[in-house]
């Protein structure tokens, strides 16, 4: 199922692309049915954005109801999950770990947060070798 979220930018008067994002007057709206949604849905999250599941309006539709009264059908809002490598294949895993290779405190710790579930998990090999590579780079 494919879920739509409301991206609130820190800067509220925004109006551009931000990670294949449009954004108009701070907001913005991306779905988690690919990769590259996936990954903008985490690049906002790690850099303070504001993420919300939407229930699938945006503001003209809202307002479009408020004028004529009829309500817009809505995409079921679905309570937003940790990144749970199990679900995933092997390479969205392996381009999410990627995503989170910096500097970061947060980003670091969910990264051992996901190579922990894996070793747990299905423990695949080629990801938790990523974690080996990550552990020659740090020294």
């Amino acid at each position: 199922m494919t879920n739509k979220y409301k991206i609130e930018a820190p800067v509220r008067s925004f109006s551009g692309d931000s990670v294949g994002v449009q954004f108009t007057k701070g907001t913005g709206y991306v779905t988690d049915d690919d990769k590259a949604g996936r990954a903008a849905l985490e690049y906002f999250r790690r850099h303070g954005y504001g993420v919300a599941v939407s229930d699938g309006l945006t503001d003209e539709e809202r307002a479009q109801e408020l004028v004529t009264g009829v309500p817009t059908q809505r995409d079921p809002i679905v309570p937003v999950e940790p990144f749970d490598p199990a679900k995933h294949d092997a390479a969205d895993v392996l381009a999410y770990l990627d995503s989170l290779l910096n500097d970061d405190t947060a980003d670091l710790a969910e990264f051992d947060r996901v190579i922990a579930a894996e070793r747990d998990g299905k423990a695949r090999k080629t990801i938790l070798a990523r974690s080996e590579q990550k552990k020659e780079g740090d020294q």
